[in-house]
């Protein structure tokens, strides 16, 4: 019911341009990839109520699109 805001959740609350949105949702996810290997549904969905659908997804589309190129390194 009632819980602490992680770091991750207060940092992005701070700014809530659309620009500096889409920033901090792209660094999100990629701590989130670095961390867990993918993007949890927890931090898509605190980032879709945060900042809408469309700036979350497509900070997502364009970290997976990196990824794919090969722009970070296989941590396997």
């Amino acid at each position: 019911m009632f819980r602490r805001k992680t770091t991750e959740e207060r940092r992005i609350e701070e700014n809530t341009s659309e620009e500096v949105g889409d920033l901090e949702c792209e660094e999100a996810i990629m701590r989130d990839k670095e961390r867990f290997g993918r993007a949890r549904k927890t931090l898509m969905s605190y980032l879709r109520a945060k900042y809408g659908d469309d700036v979350a997804n497509r900070a997502l589309w364009r970290v997976n699109r990196r990824h794919t190129e090969g722009y970070f390194p296989n941590k396997h």
